[in-house]
């Protein structure tokens, strides 16, 4: 199979929580973290969010600058990236802001769990693209190999949330991580880290390699690349 480079973009706390325990949107990272998710989300084929992601945080998941969609027109891209939702269930709102803004196709991902009658509803969205592949869990392997083939993605952002996150290290699919650290402490057994899932065995650990740290204000900006993991 084929898959794109995919990298991932999340901002945590010193704790190493990306939300607070009631999971709803939190304006907590400086403007200098919210521009540079825009700005590597404009490097991007495509960016995809998990159904809660794109539920709390209201994303359009578009470029809103457009200084930054021109370099992509240049390029021979689409001003905005293709969109898409991975949701194992189904169960998401059909009012979410990236049904609002039609800038590009939506994809989304399930697996058979998901209800027929949902799906047939939001299949007839404006260009609004269900695959169900998978018979509890979206087939992340084959998810990305349809990115590949099928869209030709070659640069995939993937925005969260954490149990998206841990699918793509458990199918060892992440190439690299974009981390801001911030000056804050949410606590709670339960809120979202940065990755989540199963979690692996001594045996499994991913390792990463720190390319990049850089301050801004009281915020660290950190570039990691994720070693060979076979």
């Amino acid at each position: 199979m084929k898959r794109p480079f995919v990298f991932i973009n999340m901002a945590m706390t010193l704790d190493g929580k990306t939300s607070t325990v009631e999971r709803r949107p939190t304006d907590w990272t400086s403007p200098a973290d919210k521009r540079h998710l825009i700005e590597l989300r404009a490097t991007a084929d495509a960016v995809m969010v998990g159904a809660r992601t794109a539920e709390t945080d209201r994303t359009s998941l578009s470029i809103p600058d457009e200084r930054l969609q021109r370099p992509r027109i240049r390029r021979g891209q689409p001003p905005h990236p293709l969109r898409v939702i991975v949701s194992g269930n189904g169960s998401f709102r059909e009012n979410i802001r990236a049904f609002e803004r039609q800038v590009s196709p939506i994809l989304i991902f399930t697996s058979r769990r998901a209800p027929r009658a949902k799906l047939d509803r939001l299949a007839r969205l404006p260009d609004v693209h269900v695959y169900v592949i998978g018979k509890r869990d979206v087939d992340v392997p084959l998810m990305l190999d349809i990115l590949a083939r099928d869209w030709k993605v070659k640069r995939l952002l993937c925005e969260g949330g954490a149990s998206l996150n841990w699918s793509l290290f458990a199918a060892r699919a992440v190439d690299e991580a974009f981390v801001t650290l911030c000056p804050r402490v949410f606590g709670g057994a339960t809120a979202p880290t940065l990755v989540d899932g199963a979690g692996f065995a001594r045996g499994r650990i991913v390792n990463a390699k720190l390319m990049r740290c850089e301050r801004k204000g009281q915020e660290l900006f950190l570039r990691y690349r994720i070693l060979s993991q076979d």
